[in-house]
């Protein structure tokens, strides 16, 4: 990786010394090289390639699917998926580069939560073989799954090919997250917390924390008997019972807030965690039809 980036910086050098001295060279040196900007993007120097594809002899020629291709390539390995798809959607269905552009032109939207650009993209592809069918099915399949629509992303994995060659691990995996949200019961942060309000540590026993609810409870329930204790000796004006009660009151409120806390967090690293996992697996069949 190292190794790479030296080496992007070496080119990067070269690039801005003909830059400034371009006029020191032929009308035919200053032309747009596409070889060597696809050279760079085949290395990894996707900046470089960018930086040439953005100079005024490459911009001319903004209708150009190779340039297009490669510049949307280049913002896609720096994820800047958003320019990336820009690029892509202008690939037109007479370049060899359309059909890669335009699947992962849909992905990039996906992968922003643009879920409705992403159908858009994904719909207007011209399809001519049941696989690269097969594929969009199974790209819809995954959005509506992503969208928390169940029953419609259920309908789209029965219209996907299973057996089509690179999809029969991601179609399984992505029924078995299907399968898992159907079964997954979403808790309620307001329930946590009022649960923790009656009994102390009942909010994290229903968040699953059985330690946490445990250590809740005895925290609690012991400093509110010590302050009914010194209450009932004392009185309320007494220093003890002051102190005890107010330890007893920032525990017991803590003690609803974590319950609504825990349950917050559990609810967004699961839904973060189903998200990574279908984009996960609608990006494997995309590597396999089409490669890096």
């Amino acid at each position: 990786m190292a190794i790479n980036h030296s080496r992007c910086i070496y080119i990067a050098l070269i690039v801005v010394f003909f830059s400034l001295h371009a006029n020191a060279f032929s009308q035919n040196n200053s032309e747009c090289d596409l070889k060597f900007i696809d050279h760079l993007v085949n290395t990894g120097c996707y900046e470089e390639a960018l930086f040439l594809l953005d100079s005024s002899d490459c911009s001319s020629l903004q209708m150009n699917d190779s340039i297009n291709y490669l510049r949307g390539w280049s913002h896609y390995s720096l994820n800047q998926p958003v320019s990336s798809s820009e690029n892509f959607l202008k690939i037109t269905p007479a370049s060899s580069f359309y059909l890669k552009s335009h699947f992962y032109a849909a992905y990039n939207y996906t992968q922003t939560g643009n879920y409705d650009k992403a159908t858009e993209a994904l719909d207007k592809i011209e399809l001519k073989t049941d696989s690269l069918i097969t594929l969009k099915n199974y790209q819809i399949a995954g959005i509506k799954l992503l969208q928390g629509n169940l029953p419609l992303s259920e309908e789209w994995l029965k219209m996907t090919d299973r057996s089509r060659s690179g999809m029969t691990d991601p179609y399984d995996r992505l029924l078995n997250v299907l399968a898992e949200m159907k079964n997954h019961r979403s808790k309620s942060p307001f329930i946590a917390g009022l649960m923790s309000g009656i009994i102390p540590g009942s909010g994290k026993f229903y968040a699953g924390k059985k330690g946490g609810a445990i250590s809740a409870f005895i925290s609690t329930a012991g400093l509110g008997l010590v302050t009914w204790e010194n209450y009932r000796k004392s009185g309320l004006s007494s220093f003890k019972t002051i102190v005890f009660g107010s330890a007893f009151a920032v525990t017991y409120i803590a003690n609803i807030y974590g319950s609504v806390f825990t349950v917050r967090i559990q609810e967004t690293e699961y839904k973060e965690n189903v998200k990574s996992t279908i984009l996960f697996n609608l990006h494997i069949p995309l590597l396999s039809i089409f490669g890096k």
